[in-house]
């Protein structure tokens, strides 16, 4: 276990010096990649939250854990949703095609959230209705 976090540590200060050379490099130059521009961003943007929630677990008392991991998926369902948001303009201005490839793999995954956030919905407005029956 402490060779994991070893080499994990090791990792992250490789990353880092590199990073820090792109950096350099983007305020330099400019990119002839939007498309590798904006993949590189939503990675790093994953890789933040998910670090910065990493380290607050590292250093979180007992009872504050389900509540980070509650924040977690919080953060998840915000940053997913902006991402369908952003996929649906590029199906509206047709950046999105069935030539892009894995959009059944897509529509299927959607499909399977869809039916899990409809399960929970139906659960969540039935305790709020026997919730409302109770008080009565």
């Amino acid at each position: 276990m402490a060779e994991k976090g070893f080499q994990i540590a090791s990792r992250l200060r490789t990353l880092t010096s590199e990073l820090r050379l792109l950096e350099r490099d983007l305020k330099s130059g400019t990119i002839s990649d939007d498309a590798a521009l904006q993949e590189f961003r939503h990675a790093l943007d994953e890789i933040r939250m998910t670090s910065w929630t990493a380290s607050e677990l590292h250093h979180a008392q007992p009872g504050r854990k389900e509540l980070l991991a509650s924040f977690l998926a919080a953060e998840r369902i915000r940053r997913f949703a902006q991402m369908m948001r952003d996929l649906s303009i590029d199906i509206e201005h047709e950046d999105v095609s069935w030539e892009s490839g894995g959009i059944q793999t897509l529509y299927d995954a959607v499909t399977l959230l869809q039916s899990r956030l409809d399960r929970l919905i139906r659960d969540h407005r039935a305790g709020f209705r026997n919730l409302k029956d109770d008080q009565r």
